[in-house]
């Protein structure tokens, strides 16, 4: 899987919301990302690394989280 393959479209980050019931997008932290995706932290900072992975928005300068439609389109694409 290629790293422009995994950046949704916004049409399809509002697809994907609606499959999955979701009325709005969100950022989600690290513990809510490891529960929707089932991979560990180590495991997703090598497939982001690698450009398999969507990346981490920043947060400030200690923090970060991931859409929730970047998680659900890659669960999707998998």
């Amino acid at each position: 899987m290629s790293t422009t393959s995994i950046i949704p479209t916004p049409e399809q980050r509002l697809q994907i919301l609606h499959v999955y019931g979701e009325k709005c997008d969100r950022l989600v932290r690290e513990k809510e990302r490891q529960y929707i995706t089932s991979i560990s932290r180590s495991t997703a900072w090598k497939l982001e690394k690698a450009g398999r992975f969507p990346q981490r928005k920043s947060l400030g300068a200690k923090s970060c989280g991931w859409l929730l439609s970047d998680l659900l389109y890659w669960i999707n694409e998998r």
